[in-house]
């Protein structure tokens, strides 16, 4: 038995860096740690298959290769989405999408776009992870609980005495949500007030009565006027959502009221928002796309230039339009449904079981557990590097696009010597 210690989790973005994990000739599986997430995924056996797979039958893996070349140099409408996979992962994707013609998308980039979407109309003043543990007297914590998405949020970054704040003190308010059952057990004794506004059905009016009270509109009796003299009070506050928890027709509007909240805070005191999302290295890919592209992802080559449309190039939008689509799922061995009548070309963990079988299926490995990657963090600030675990002789990400690159490079050539054999 081999026991690897202060393993790196690559999976939710928090980057937790404490993970115990339990080696045998089986395979690998972690002690608990209090993250359902880690606890699950990081548990691998060595026992899989490393064969593709054509319509659920066994092929060679340099048969596939070849096929794979083939299907995406055949597409009138490519499209590459998913794109769960490490920083050199992606920007092999992002090679083939400008050689093929193909629009990227991430899997999560709902939550993503939902934010960026108003720090385009109005900018914003967010802070980090680090800010958060170290600086902040005072969480506000916006909506649905982020540690529905974020296990370990509490634990590791709010729940340590500050470093900065000379006596330690520091509050969570909960706005218009609840804390888990394990947040509670968590933070006992920090939680200043919990469910505050509940009663009110939208987020999008309870922050602007929160807004109305920071200017000094608010109804008599408002309990949002106590909440925005707190604010006011704090030597520096952190305002924090997870939109893609968000269940409202327009969650974008919660995000511009939060925005515009903060700033009305940081007039008079610190206070600055932390907005969270980032699972399978998605703020990784949107850094990738925008080193590569000047863009953020939704963005397309089939103009022969980079062009960025988020409507347009959501890949849910995309797989009803592509006829073929390369989906990349490196860390997790879930699925969400394709809905296309287009090609499906599939690189994920072995363990994965698709329902019905792609058109062809190439397993890959997992960064941080077959093979070394880097992934960025959910406050997009801090890359960082996951070491493989275990060798299971499972390719990475990069190393299958890059072999399907250079196959695509191949073709050309032979098609350009055909042609000119043939006197064209």
């Amino acid at each position: 038995m081999t026991f690897h210690p202060d393993t790196l989790c690559p999976f939710c973005g928090l980057g937790c860096g404490d993970i115990g994990i339990d080696q045998d000739d089986s395979g690998i599986a972690p002690r608990p740690s209090g993250c359902p997430q880690a606890d699950r995924l990081f548990r691998r056996s060595m026992a899989v298959p490393t064969n593709a797979r054509m319509t659920g039958t066994a092929f060679a893996m340099d048969d596939a290769i070849i096929e794979a070349a083939r299907l995406l140099r055949a597409g009138r409408a490519p499209s590459i989405a998913g794109l769960a996979a490490d920083v050199d992962g992606v920007l092999a994707a992002l090679t083939l999408a400008e050689r093929i013609g193909a629009t990227v998308d991430h899997e999560r980039s709902e939550a993503l776009f939902r934010n960026l979407a108003v720090l385009r109309r109005f900018g914003w003043s967010a802070t980090t992870l680090a800010e958060l543990r170290n600086r902040c007297d005072l969480v506000l914590v916006v909506g649905p609980d982020p540690a529905a998405a974020f296990p370990r949020l509490w634990e590791r970054w709010v729940l340590p005495e500050p470093a900065f704040i000379a006596d330690g003190a520091r509050s969570i308010v909960f706005l218009g949500g609840n804390p888990l059952p394990e947040t509670m057990q968590c933070l006992a004794g920090r939680i200043e007030a919990s469910g505050l506004g509940g009663g009110t059905p939208d987020l999008t009016t309870l922050v602007g009565r929160l807004r109305a009270a920071l200017a000094g509109r608010a109804m008599d009796g408002d309990p949002m006027t106590a909440l925005a003299a707190r604010l006011r009070a704090a030597r520096y506050a952190v305002v924090v959502w997870a939109a893609g928890l968000f269940d409202a027709p327009q969650p974008d509007l919660i995000v511009e009221g939060l925005v515009r909240l903060i700033r009305s805070v940081d007039g008079t005191t610190r206070c600055a928002g932390l907005p969270l999302s980032g699972a399978d290295n998605l703020i990784g890919a949107n850094q990738a796309c925008a080193w590569r592209t000047g863009f953020p992802l939704r963005t397309g080559f089939d103009e022969g230039v980079p062009l960025h449309d988020p409507e347009r190039f959501d890949w849910r939008q995309r797989l009803r339009d592509a006829d073929v689509t390369l989906w990349i799922s490196a860390f997790r061995p879930e699925m969400p449904p394709l809905n296309t009548g287009g090609t499906i070309i599939m690189l994920a963990p072995p363990e994965m079981v698709v329902t019905p079988e792609p058109a062809l299926f190439i397993p890959v490995g997992t960064p941080g557990i077959d093979h070394a990657g880097d992934v960025f963090r959910a406050d997009s600030v801090v890359a960082l590097h996951a070491g493989a675990l275990i060798d299971r002789g499972l390719p990475s990400v990069a190393t299958v696009i890059g072999r399907i690159l250079a196959t695509l490079d191949d073709t050309a050539v032979g098609d350009a010597v055909t042609r000119e054999a043939a006197g064209c």
